[in-house]
């Protein structure tokens, strides 16, 4: 586990001979502005770094603190794009607008949780029909992925970083699910007077399978775009504004003791900046899961002919835990479970206009 000191000394020497494109989605607070703002600080401002978010005015003040560049440096550019990420209609929106006037994208971090945070007592439907806690935590950063992965392709093909890393709960194992992938069944069984009150059951299937599907979608992006690095990394327990359980009033004991527990392992922004950023900084290509610190849980690189074997029914396939044939720790997902995973969010966006 590389100590605090280690990370900012492995990031201190990234220095690139071109101006790094950073796009942060949920730029705007919480571990997504801190990663930002290291970012900054590390390039000395050289850097276009764009900020995805709802809130302009927080965006304002993030980049308003972002070092400048001396007189002469060229290419750099420090903006916010409005977008709610709850929204895959804005988002597609946003990306078509990225396309249209980027070169190319260096780094694609996704850490915006929703609405809703890490509510355990609300279950319920975005206007587009998803569930509310997996459209942010997963569809829109499924989105993201694949819509700007043309531009991250250019980085790689100029020889320069080109990373997809998405900010949740990696290095859980959770299963990723085979049957009612979106929670439409279990919304429907759920106790609607109960809401707000006790912990609600499909609000915390939405949250656990969240960090599942996004094991499932580091898993699809980096088979399908070998020469890139895609990750899921934790941010362990992080001192944000969104990061707080809201079991309801009848479990607020819980919440209380909990966070009581966390003084003991919470740290803060700035700190887990850093670790982010030494994931973000040191990666080539391949699959990455990470933990809190940055240290890779299990990795695999893929062959360039994996993209058919998705599909391969074959016991081993079928084996949670188990990516390519290779074992791997942290990881969730199957070859069968994430091809089904991935065949159900294609058919549930292309409904989606």
């Amino acid at each position: 586990m590389p100590t605090l000191a280690a990370a900012e000394a492995s990031n201190a020497a990234f220095a690139p001979n071109y101006v790094p494109v950073a796009i942060i989605a949920g730029g705007t607070s919480g571990v997504g502005q801190a990663t930002a703002e290291a970012l900054a600080r590390q390039t000395k401002g050289r850097a276009h770094i764009i900020l995805i978010g709802r809130n302009a005015e927080a965006a304002e003040k993030i980049i308003a603190g972002f070092p400048k560049p001396v007189n002469g440096d060229e290419g750099w550019a420090h903006e916010f794009v409005p977008c709610d990420a709850n929204s895959m209609a804005s988002v597609r929106s946003v990306c078509a607008g990225l396309r249209s006037r980027l070169k190319r994208i260096n780094f694609l971090v996704m850490t915006a949780a929703g609405p809703r945070g890490n509510s355990l007592t609300y279950c319920g439907e975005t206007n587009e029909g998803l569930d509310d806690h997996l459209s942010m935590r997963y569809f829109s950063r499924y989105l993201y992925s694949k819509e700007l992965m043309p531009l991250l392709l250019n980085a790689r093909e100029q020889g320069q970083h080109a990373h997809v890393m998405t900010v949740l709960g990696a290095g859980m194992g959770v299963k990723i699910a085979s049957s009612d992938l979106g929670l439409v069944e279990a919304r429907r069984g759920s106790i609607k007077f109960l809401q707000g009150v006790v912990l609600s059951i499909p609000a915390m299937k939405g949250i656990i399978r969240g960090v599942g599907y996004n094991d499932g979608l580091v898993a699809w992006f980096a088979a399908q775009h070998p020469n890139i690095a895609v990750t899921h990394i934790s941010p362990g327990q992080v001192h944000t504004p969104g990061n707080a359980m809201t079991p309801g009033w009848l479990l607020a004991p819980l919440a209380w003791l909990f966070a009581f527990l966390r003084i003991f392992i919470i740290i803060s922004q700035d700190e887990c900046a850093q670790y982010m950023l030494h994931a973000l900084l040191d990666a080539d290509r391949g699959l990455f899961i990470r933990d809190n610190h940055g240290d890779i849980v299990s990795s695999h690189v893929f062959s360039p002919d994996h993209k058919a074997r998705f599909v391969d029914d074959s016991p081993m396939a079928r084996k949670t835990g188990v990516l390519n044939g290779i074992p791997m720790k942290g990881y969730g997902g199957s070859d069968a479970t994430v091809a089904g995973l991935i065949d159900y969010t294609e058919r549930v966006l292309a409904e989606i206009k």
